[in-house]
């Protein structure tokens, strides 16, 4: 009994860790919003809420069930379609597509393809999978363990259908049959993960060399995220525009895969993430310089705890 609790403790940090990091990478490093903004208290309960307590619920799943990273990666995207297309819902919005300079390139049945793909990209490799490989790293000796139980789940999904009832009338509402068909997709993405676990087949050893697979992760982000903002303003047919800013993310996955297959728990797993969010950082103090030096700051810590974690054994 005493071990028992001992255990359940121990798992206690790192639960609450990820429920803070996880906001700190999905909405500070996205831009979205600077670090003392993040500190209201409302604000940040919010954050938690809906990131980390997204990204916990994600992690136990996969743990639980043994979805592995295909598995994992597909919950990160379900997160994604959640959070932007039912409670933030950008995907929707003809004002926020103008104000990140896309307008209506890609604009189908009340949704922009081009932000709703980049944005599920984002929340998938950054907000979910970046956030747990990080948090796992720093508890190492807890990252084979549930860090929440049933109940701490259940917790969980109160917390993010908690956060979409009070945003739901503060974002663009498109028509009901749009956001059901964004629902409909959420759970296939879950579905799919359980679906994936099961196909999940061995690979032979890699082939790229482990120094080169953050500079991949890292090219790949930038070009894609380049890609992304630049491509609308070609007059190139959507749909070609859109398949051009998949090539780096398919290019990226295909040159890794063989070392994600590894599993989570492998090196390269940091590397990759390392890699990704790396870009993000340097977003993050150019934007800083013009005086949001609190952006500035949160980036150069992040890159500092990478580093540090990059220097420590698996």
């Amino acid at each position: 009994m005493r071990e028992g609790a001992r255990g359940r403790s121990g798992t206690v940090v790192p639960s609450l860790t990820l429920l803070v990091v996880a906001p700190l990478f999905g909405e500070v490093l996205s831009t979205a919003t600077a670090p003392l903004d993040l500190l209201l208290p409302w604000n940040l309960a919010l954050v938690v809420g809906l990131y980390g307590c997204g990204a916990l619920l994600c992690r136990e799943v996969a743990h639980r069930y043994g979805l592995g990273w295909p598995g994992l990666l597909l919950l990160g995207a379900a997160y994604g379609v959640y959070e932007e297309g039912l409670v933030d819902r950008f995907w929707y919005d003809p004002g926020y597509w103008d104000d990140v300079g896309v307008g209506d390139y890609s604009a189908v049945w009340h949704i922009n393809v081009l932000i709703a793909t980049h944005l599920t990209i984002f929340h998938t490799a950054v907000s979910i999978v970046g956030s747990i490989v990080v948090v796992e790293r720093l508890f190492p000796s807890q990252r084979a363990r549930s860090w929440i139980g049933p109940i701490g789940m259940g917790l969980c999904g109160v917390a993010m259908a908690s956060v979409l009832f009070v945003y739901w009338e503060e974002f663009y509402l498109p028509p009901a049959p749009v956001l059901l068909a964004a629902a409909l997709l959420c759970v296939l993405l879950v579905l799919a993960a359980f679906w994936a676990r099961d196909q999940a087949t061995a690979t032979r050893a890699p082939d790229t060399p482990a120094a080169w697979v953050g500079l991949i992760a890292f090219a790949c982000t930038a070009v894609h995220f380049a890609s992304v903002y630049s491509i609308p303003s070609t007059g190139l047919p959507w749909p070609i525009g859109v398949a051009l800013t998949l090539v780096p993310v398919a290019i990226g996955v295909l040159l890794v895969r063989q070392r994600a297959t590894g599993g989570l728990d492998g090196p390269d797993a940091l590397r990759v993430v390392t890699g990704i969010v790396t870009f993000f950082l340097l977003l993050n103090i150019f934007f800083g310089l013009g005086g949001r030096y609190d952006m500035t700051l949160a980036a150069l810590g992040v890159g500092f705890l990478l580093w540090r974690l990059q220097r420590r054994p698996a």
